[in-house]
């Protein structure tokens, strides 16, 4: 049993359903997979349902100032948080950031660093020393990746061509997938990319349905 996108591509789920179970996947029902946000808004309104004029929210539905360095630290009361380096790929010490969990992999946003002769992103985040890596954005990409706790739709006893999406705005792109020992795989894209992130998922589709993922390591 597999997932398949739904219709109104802008609003596809099947990114987040990677990690169902077979025995999940048996006792669910997807009633909007045939429709686009004005349908289902059209019908909502005919059943009188007041979510037909809810505004749409593109942040974190449990953060709503979108302040998410604040929420991490509140959450971890203060502890998490901690003033550590921002270095460059050669390793000189280019200033200081907040804390390593106010950023993630490919962020421009909010380094305030100056006197940098082309933009520059997060390149690597080193947890056990409080340490930031930038970059400029060549320095984002990548040709392979790995991924592990991979769950798979349908089995593949060897390399298998797919299309991987590794963010859900991102847009899936033709890949190599190698099924690895102790559920990790072996992904090679076609073209380079940027911003993988290691906590994210990886999907994998063949024709529009999904066969596997897991988490980028």
């Amino acid at each position: 049993m597999l997932v398949r996108r739904g219709r109104d591509r802008f609003k596809d789920q099947s990114y987040f359903l990677f990690n169902l179970s077979q025995e999940q996947l048996s006792r669910l029902e997807f009633p909007l997979g045939d429709m686009d946000k004005k349908e289902v808004r059209e019908r909502a309104r005919q059943l009188g349902l007041n979510v037909a004029e809810k505004a749409e929210s593109y942040e974190i539905c449990f953060i709503p100032d979108n302040d998410y360095p604040r929420f991490i630290a509140k959450q971890l009361n203060g502890q998490g948080l901690k003033e550590g380096e921002i270095v460059n790929s050669a390793g000189k010490v280019l200033g200081t950031h907040p804390g390593y969990p106010a950023f993630t992999i490919g962020q421009r946003k909010g380094l305030n660093l100056g006197g940098l002769k082309e933009p520059h992103f997060v390149t690597h985040i080193d947890p056990v020393r409080n340490r930031i890596t930038i970059g400029p954005k060549r320095e984002l990409a990548r040709q392979d990746c790995t991924v592990g706790q991979v769950n798979w739709s349908l089995e593949f006893s060897g390399p298998f061509h797919a299309e991987v999406q590794i963010r859900y705005r991102h847009r899936a792109v033709a890949s190599m997938v190698t099924p690895l020992d102790g559920s990790r795989a072996k992904i090679e894209f076609d073209e380079p990319q940027i911003s993988i992130a290691p906590g994210q998922s990886a999907v994998f589709y063949q024709d529009d349905c999904v066969v596997g993922g897991g988490w980028l390591e």
